[in-house]
């Protein structure tokens, strides 16, 4: 059988699956399909995705199997952190044991939706479901990007988060309300709860400075409009010639024509010498005339990495 009239998409699942399709064992190893999983292939050429990998996945789960975990986060579009396996939950005990996959035993109500054509958990069950294995700065960041996303609103997440009869719905709760809209990526969210962590105030986000017919001429990430102090975070995509000179044009004009003072953070700011950011972000409030505290809280290090600890 010529591979051009093989249907791209289906998955193989064993014998009946190559010899129905008239291939052998040796076209999977001939370079023409992959392994997904084992028993589980398909063409070579079809992209590896989050949809695939799930798709494969339930083609060996249990029937009742319902996708989870940061599986069903990355399904509904959030964030999440380096994970290899693709979850599913289940409501009953189980032996199940597939390379690159893990199941989950629940005893509360699954709710479910379905998206790529896949029945997964509902965007506030799996947050929910993740307060138990995710950081507490992991499942905010979750939450901020699937607001993001319009998956539910944070206000809905503190009252279904509040009524969760799963595990850990303290540490769900106390999460959701933390969970913002106007957050663009991780790095902004772990700014932000860096400061509350710490004890500052908490910056205001998304804000929007507007010419005199409305539209808007300026946006900044994180700050303080009355006291116009900016914090923004400089990520790899700053780092091209074209970007830093529109990053230093913007924020001059917001400078020089409407007195914005900024804070610039960087990933070695935050994630290698968070201390001495800490301070100097304590320093900058105070200067701008925002109400600081005297000593810093200590929370934030549960979550960021300290180097001098580490030594």
């Amino acid at each position: 059988m010529s591979s051009a009239n093989i249907d791209p998409y289906p998955f193989l699942t064993g014998s009946r699956d190559l010899l129905a399709l008239g291939l052998s064992r040796r076209d999977l190893r001939g370079g023409t399909f992959r392994q997904v999983f084992r028993g589980v292939a398909i063409r070579a050429d079809v992209p590896d995705t989050i949809v695939v990998r799930a798709r494969a996945a339930l083609l060996l789960a249990p029937e009742g199997a319902i996708i989870s975990h940061w599986t069903a986060a990355k399904l509904w579009g959030g964030w999440s952190p380096p994970d290899p396996w693709v979850h599913f939950s289940l409501m009953r005990d189980l032996q199940f044991r597939v390379d690159g996959i893990r199941h989950h035993r629940h005893r509360h109500r699954i709710e479910t939706a379905r998206r790529h054509g896949l029945l997964l958990t509902t965007p506030m069950q799996t947050f929910c479901q993740l307060a138990r294995s995710a950081s507490f700065l992991e499942l905010v960041t979750l939450g901020d990007s699937l607001v993001r996303k319009n998956r539910f609103e944070p206000d809905d997440l503190v009252t279904y988060a509040g009524q969760w009869q799963g595990q850990c719905r303290r540490e769900a709760v106390l999460a959701a309300r933390l969970v913002r809209r106007g957050v663009d990526s991780a790095p902004e969210t772990a700014v932000r709860l860096l400061m509350v962590l710490a004890g500052l105030p908490e910056p205001e986000l998304d804000i929007h400075i507007s010419h005199p017919d409305g539209t808007v001429r300026f946006r900044i990430e994180l700050g303080f409009p009355r006291a116009r102090l900016a914090i923004e975070y400089d990520g790899r995509w700053h780092d091209t010639p074209e970007q830093r000179a529109h990053d230093v044009a913007r924020r001059a004009q917001l400078t020089e024509e409407l007195g914005w003072a900024f804070e610039i953070i960087t990933a070695d700011d935050l994630y290698d010498h968070t201390e001495e950011l800490l301070h100097r972000l304590r320093n900058a409030l105070l200067v701008h005339g925002i109400p600081v505290p005297a000593i810093l809280l200590d929370n934030w290090r549960r979550y960021f990495r300290c180097p001098t600890q580490a030594a």
